[in-house]
């Protein structure tokens, strides 16, 4: 049995290949070789996200998804929950989507999948129809973006500062909070794309000439 630092590393050297198949298979391997390590739930995740995408079986994925939720990794089982619950709305379980993704979605304190998972709340309550309840999604959705900009000020992280300012000037927009939208988002392009690297600052770029 290989050690875990050596199937790590035969994943990073595959990765840079783009080898999928070859990083398929030893994510399998740290998955029934390390099965309790963070490594695992990582790998069980990934793997959700190859049989998804590369294979297409949507069943297939949604096993892997739910193996990695149901480990409880604050970042890889959270992420995993998130992708439960879209396949779940893929396969017309509406309610069980809603479920999983709320319970990603009001975490103790906001996180990046906190706030993604809202954003899919949203937009399955708003193509159901139910806009006043995605309205009121939008609103949390807004809090928690306002709570990481001032976590990342802390910090002192500009680009992590500049997405969420950059998804809240867009969720102010939607609202209706088109003064205050621009605002944030003007704010965001003056960190420049030093501070918020080249995709990002065209992105808020385009929205401010929308």
């Amino acid at each position: 049995m290989a050690n875990l630092e050596a199937l790590l590393n035969d994943l990073a050297n595959l990765d840079a290949q783009h080898d999928l198949e070859g990083l398929h298979r030893v994510r399998e391997q740290i998955v029934s070789d390390f099965p309790q390590s963070d490594a695992a739930v990582e790998a069980m995740y990934k793997l959700g996200l190859d049989i998804l995408f590369r294979r297409r079986d949507l069943n297939g994925a949604v096993a892997k998804f739910e193996e990695a939720a149901k480990r409880k990794h604050p970042f890889w089982s959270a992420a995993a929950r998130t992708s439960l619950g879209l396949c779940f709305y893929h396969q017309k379980r509406t309610q069980r989507a809603l479920l999983e993704l709320r319970k990603v979605a009001y975490p103790e304190k906001p996180t990046q999948h906190s706030v993604t998972a809202l954003v899919f709340l949203e937009q399955i309550y708003t193509t159901e129809g139910n806009r006043d309840e995605a309205k009121r999604i939008r609103k949390d959705r807004i809090n928690q973006l306002e709570e990481l900009i001032r976590q990342s000020r802390e910090r002192g992280e500009p680009q992590e500062r500049g997405f969420h300012l950059y998804n809240l000037g867009i969720a102010l927009r939607d609202q209706g909070e088109e003064g205050r939208g621009r605002a944030v988002l003007e704010e965001a392009k003056a960190l420049g794309p030093s501070g918020l690297g080249a995709d990002l600052y065209r992105s808020v770029v385009e929205a401010l000439a929308s």
